[in-house]
């Protein structure tokens, strides 16, 4: 990738653009351990020694269903690296995707016309928004650089690009054995042709700028992509499941929240729609109804969940882009005698100095209590203890668990969810975290051994009191529980708790 040469002129530039993707490189290699790393890294580990699972050996409640993984390449992905790099490696391949997405959009911004030092201030604004899915390893890292290769193919499909018409399906097979964000490309493509087939229709704007070959090309290209997320291992049962999932209610998950205004995201996506109604009424550059359809699709994204402000931030960045530029440059002129400019010196030294205070997170992916707290001494109590048993648990917890006692231990619910959990086991599990209706159906099932709960959870209390259950360990985070009698109770009440915090504050992956 190189910037346009007529932004690149002055060692200036030069330096701003050193700066400003030295903030995003120090933004994006700080990580935190996210409470599905350890069975990313696993079951990537496992499809890598024995290729991919149908069924599930982790949990003793999963009951045979069938296991749909579509996370598998990233998974993958985070096996190998990890096994090749450990920890370093996998915060690498983070900082690259990363990169390798906001310089994208970046190198874009520049080639519509805007200045570099302007540029960067809007990917500054998009680095905000793009936070919530930046602190974490995960698979949605891979949908945000699907998302904005399918946002530049439908601009050059605008422009009557046969190549981008080639590209969007092979994108969108690679992205469907990657990470179910797939379904919002394919919603995009949709609008995006839907919209441009209405125009064809409609005389009065059926002379409407467009240099797409012909109306038949549209629903061929839906039905190409469509066909293309098939060529995966669940063929159409892939598809299926994701539609179902999409729609499930997920009130005991954050991201799954609609966007609070008054959060700095909150605050940066209000400033984006600010900064795309002035940019889309001032421009004078020719404005594409098909693509402002599927910005406008975008923006209204996060108030249904704040998982998909991502999303409309790299909307934002391509599709109102260019007409911001125009805007920007007609209300100030980007390149002036009086313009000031950074001296390059300055941007170097500014972009080594986020470099060097980014590399000691290399090594370490966080676990953070104020992000979310690990049974850290309870676990390591029970591999000491050297159990074996089912273990009731709620899902945060679950692939940590595995990671650290299985095979010896199997847990009754993890991050996997619908995955590989059917709804009635799922519901049981929310109910015992939740303590309500019927909370001791898990317990009821004479396949669980022990539970570790929170003691913030009232699911403690109501264990305290159920006969037949011994406390046989707390801390201030967990209370571990066996069945009275049990081996497991003996074997725990004996060993000696380790050295550890208890929400595991200060310790990292794995």
């Amino acid at each position: 990738m190189s910037f346009p040469s007529k932004h690149l002129e002055s060692r200036s530039n030069v330096g701003i653009v050193a700066l400003v993707l030295a903030v995003v490189f120090f933004a994006s290699v700080r990580t935190h351990a996210d409470p599905d790393l350890w069975g990313h890294v696993r079951f990537g580990q496992d499809i890598l020694a024995g290729g991919i699972p149908t069924s599930d050996s982790y949990s003793y409640l999963t009951g045979g269903s069938p296991w749909i993984n579509h996370e598998l390449l990233p998974e993958i992905l985070f096996g190998a690296v990890f096994n090749l790099l450990g920890v370093p490696g996998l915060v690498g391949l983070k900082v690259c995707l990363v990169l390798a997405t906001i310089g994208l959009v970046y190198w874009r911004l520049c080639r519509y016309g805007m200045h570099v030092l302007r540029a960067g201030m809007i990917v500054m604004i998009v680095l905000m928004l793009m936070s919530v899915g930046l602190w974490t390893i995960r698979p949605q890292l891979f949908s945000y650089l699907f998302f904005l290769l399918t946002l530049l193919l439908l601009e050059q499909a605008e422009k009557g690009s046969r190549m981008a018409f080639v590209a969007l399906p092979v994108t969108m097979m690679v992205w469907a054995n990657s990470h179910g964000g797939f379904l919002a490309g394919l919603g995009v493509l949709g609008i995006w042709a839907a919209t441009h087939f209405v125009l064809r229709l409609w005389p009065v704007v059926a002379n409407h700028h467009s240099r797409l070959p012909g109306l038949a090309v549209l629903p061929v290209l839906v039905a190409a992509c469509v066909g293309a997320t098939l060529v995966n291992p669940y063929g159409v049962n892939l598809l299926a499941f994701l539609l179902r999932t999409a729609t499930v209610a997920r009130p005991e998950i954050g991201e799954w929240q609609p966007i609070s205004v008054v959060s700095p995201q909150g605050v940066a996506y209000l400033v984006a729609l600010a900064l795309s109604g002035a940019s889309l009424l001032h421009s004078k550059r020719p404005r594409s109804p098909a693509l402002i359809a599927v910005f406008l699709a975008t923006a209204v994204l996060p108030l249904q969940a704040l998982r998909h402000l991502p999303l409309f931030a790299l909307s934002f960045a391509i599709l109102v882009g260019e007409h911001l530029a125009d805007a920007w440059n007609q209300w100030s002129p980007s390149v002036g005698p009086s313009q000031r400019r950074l001296p390059p010196l300055v941007g170097f030294a500014a972009g080594l100095a986020f470099f060097v205070a980014a590399l000691p997170y290399f090594y370490c992916i966080r676990i953070d209590p104020s992000f979310i707290r690990f049974p850290a001494r309870a676990v390591a109590l029970m591999e000491r203890a050297g159990v074996q048993g089912n273990l009731a648990t709620f899902f945060d917890w679950g692939e940590y668990i595995i990671w650290h006692l299985s095979p010896q231990v199997r847990v009754s619910i993890d991050g996997r969810r619908e995955t590989v959990y059917s709804p009635e086991s799922y519901a049981r599990s929310l109910q015992f975290l939740y303590g309500v209706g019927a909370w001791d159906a898990v317990l009821s099932d004479p396949q669980t051994s022990m539970a570790l709960v929170g003691r913030d959870q009232p699911t403690y209390n109501l264990l305290r009191l159920k006969p037949g259950w011994l406390l046989v360990y707390e801390d201030s985070l967990t209370g571990l529980f066996a069945r009275e009698g049990s081996r497991q109770a003996e074997a725990i009440q004996k060993a000696v708790p380790p050295e550890l915090p208890p929400d595991g504050a200060g310790l990292c992956f794995p």
